[in-house]
């Protein structure tokens, strides 16, 4: 079965309900799928916090904008570092 006709099929299911209740659900489902496609997770933290694409890219960024403004750290002075670990 093709995406047009999933789509088509969908939509006549949808012609039918008469149940507010499950439609609302159904919207529910189709407007998170949306805003994730939008905005989709590209990873998690430790914690297991989901990292969405715009916060990624607005804090790579910010690093970048540090590096550039001389907030680094030298290859040399990070292993001096991780030594100490």
């Amino acid at each position: 079965m093709s995406a047009v006709e999933i789509k088509a099929e969908i939509q006549s299911y949808l012609e039918q309900v008469k149940d507010e209740s499950f439609l609302k659900v159904v919207h529910s489902m189709l407007d998170t799928y949306v805003k994730e496609q939008e905005d989709p997770i590209i990873g998690y933290e430790i914690d297991g916090t989901p990292v969405r694409a715009s916060t990624a890219r607005e804090e790579l960024l910010a690093d970048v904008e540090a590096a550039k403004n001389g907030e680094y750290i030298t290859l040399e002075d990070f292993l001096k570092e991780a030594d100490t670990w």
